[in-house]
């Protein structure tokens, strides 16, 4: 095998490679889609002021189900954010 042989074959080599780094970023894009979506479902959530108001609300709300109804909401929306740091990193 010549050098220029050589040189061509580690050419395509280095084109292959990179070729399959553009497919895995554009793979890993479309499976992250659902999540954005869902992350864009739940931006009412991420409102500071929401939160304050629901775990004020929930204060005044009786024991009940609805009580509890509530505290599981601040609960799903304190995982949702540390989800979301998690996966944006």
């Amino acid at each position: 095998m010549s050098p220029q042989d050589r040189e061509l074959k580690k050419q395509l080599l280095v084109m292959k490679g990179e070729a399959l780094r553009v497919k895995l970023r554009l793979e890993k894009q479309r499976l992250l889609l659902p999540l954005q979506w869902a992350g864009d479902g739940f931006s009412v959530w991420r409102s500071p002021g929401l939160a304050a108001a629901l775990e004020a609300l929930s204060r005044f709300v009786p024991d009940g189900k609805l009580g509890r109804w509530l505290k599981g909401g601040a609960r799903l929306w304190a995982v949702w954010r540390l989800l979301r740091r998690a996966l944006s990193r």
